[in-house]
């Protein structure tokens, strides 16, 4: 056998040397190009998967708690805040309250879910504060102030496609009808745009304006939302809390970002499989093609080389290393190109509307399973048709029948 593998690889290493050299570069270009499908897609829709999840950290943080299936809100708001801090890998937590209200500046009205926060506890636990493209952020004595959604102002990304409250600015005036009945009068502080629907359909007040309004006893909370020191850890951290004896329903950001994306995310999933399929197909129909091509040309050598001794298992295995030599020489150029295309996108990543931007993200494990999968599709596909010659007789070979 280490004979036969042997006599292969110089008979492959001399094939490879007396080959057209033109020819060889256009074969590596074409599997270096299908390699790069099989891993850039991914790492496109990996990135895109970030950015959603991103976008989920303003409802959700990295971790949120909700109240039970038969309560509307969270009763022990503040014991719930008070076993989630004590877990070590908690970087900070607060409480918020959501309801449903309309807003109504002169004659137009949308309708909104207002969301209560205590200011200085945002500034360690969401991006909220970060994200004012006009005035400011609520402060603690934000009683009589309010912050809107960017979709819900006239010119603002999103405007034209939803209801919005005509040309309001800052210090503007609105009223705000409340799900009970209540109406208050606030004056807008800022304008958010995190051109993502969630946050920017929605508006912000203080905490205690949603407690006021609807007569709430202390530590109640629609949720609790909790960032951690490493998000990749939201999983362990989880059940961390859970231990910690918090009895209510707790979520990784990943899970509800799941749960709202799933059906788009399994469209682009599927878009994925069929390209990489294809691109596997292609790969094997090339190596299937070169090698059987390269087979029918030295058909008459391959009979003569029986004649002299070579076994057929020599023969085989030669091919074999050619068109391992050959996808071997693809997957290296696809990887230098699959790197270069991400340092760029990563340099200059692919921005929509002015504010949402893609940045690939490299996968490890994709990157390896795509070259497993390669290498053995270039094995099976140089092999087949070497096989198929070696059998044929020494004198059906040399007369090329």
């Amino acid at each position: 056998m280490f004979n036969n593998i042997r006599v292969g690889f110089v008979s492959a290493t001399s094939s490879i040397k007396r080959g057209n050299k033109k020819t060889l570069s256009f074969i590596i270009f074409v599997l270096a190009l299908i390699f790069v499908n099989l891993v850039f897609l991914p790492s496109m829709i990996g990135g895109m998967t970030g950015m959603f999840n991103g976008f989920m950290q303003y409802p959700y943080g990295d971790i949120v708690i909700e109240p039970s299936m038969d309560n509307s809100y969270i009763n022990n708001a503040d014991d719930v805040l008070k076993k989630a801090r004590a877990v070590p890998d908690v970087k900070a937590a607060t409480k918020r309250l959501d309801v449903g209200a309309s807003i109504q500046h002169k004659h137009k009205v949308v309708g909104s879910t207002i969301t209560g926060l205590l200011p200085s506890e945002e500034y360690d636990v969401s991006n909220y504060p970060n994200i004012i493209a006009e005035g400011d952020f609520l402060g603690e004595l934000s009683r009589d102030e309010i912050i809107i959604g960017a979709m819900l102002v006239e010119g603002y990304f999103g405007s034209e496609i939803y209801d919005n409250l005509g040309g309001i600015r800052v210090g503007s005036l609105v009223n705000v009808t409340y799900s009970n009945g209540v109406v208050r009068t606030y004056k807008v502080k800022g304008i958010m745009e995190g051109t993502f629907e969630l946050v920017d359909l929605n508006a912000l007040v203080h905490y205690k304006e949603i407690e006021d309004v609807y007569g709430l006893e202390e530590s109640k909370a629609t949720s609790v939302v909790i960032r951690v020191k490493n998000p990749d850890d939201s999983a362990k951290i989880k059940e961390k809390i859970i231990a910690a004896g918090v009895k209510e329903p707790v979520f990784t950001n990943t899970e509800k970002s799941d749960a709202i994306l799933r059906q788009a995310m399994q469209s682009i999933d599927m878009i994925n499989f069929v390209s990489n399929y294809v691109s596997l197909i292609v790969g094997a129909a090339l190596i299937l093609i070169i090698i059987y091509i390269n087979v029918l040309n030295r058909k008459k050598e391959i009979g003569i080389l029986k004649a002299v001794g070579i076994s057929p298992g020599s023969i085989v295995i030669s091919y074999a290393f050619i068109s391992m030599f050959y996808v071997s020489s693809g997957i290296l150029a696809g990887l230098i190109l699959y790197f270069l295309l991400m340092f760029y996108f990563t340099v200059s990543p692919i921005t929509f509307y002015e504010t949402m931007t893609i940045i690939p993200e490299i996968q490890g494990g994709l990157v390896i399973k795509s070259i497993f999968t390669m290498l053995i599709m270039s094995v099976i596909a140089g092999v087949l048709p070497a096989w198929r010659v070696s059998k044929e007789s020494i004198l059906e070979a040399i007369w090329g029948r």
